[in-house]
């Protein structure tokens, strides 16, 4: 599975959407990886900026900004990877997403 090119020639007869699947999913869990760095970093400096006036420790600074981060990047991962699998099952002929309510 680490040769993805011959993972979508095998695949493209079987399943027409699953090119757009892998590019979609790849998206997603970058967005996810952003989504985390970009939190983390803003939710410390804030701190940093909050400290001045409110005194605590650093390791709990740190702490509160990956748990935070954690949260909003989990979020925003499983939202984008949803969608993706709506979107498969949308270009498979035995699904439909107008079943689904949630999408």
């Amino acid at each position: 599975m680490n040769d993805i090119k011959r993972l979508k020639d095998q695949q493209r007869d079987k399943h027409p959407g699953f090119d757009s699947y892998l590019n979609c999913m790849t998206r997603a869990l970058f967005t996810g990886l952003a989504s985390f760095c970009l939190t983390f970093s803003g939710c410390y400096f804030t701190q940093k900026v909050i400290r001045t006036k409110i005194v605590y420790p650093l390791q709990y600074s740190v702490l509160v900004s990956a748990i935070v981060a954690t949260g909003v990047s989990y979020k925003t991962t499983t939202t984008r990877t949803k969608a993706c699998q709506a979107a498969w099952m949308a270009e498979e002929d035995a699904h439909t997403v107008l079943q689904e309510e949630n999408y």
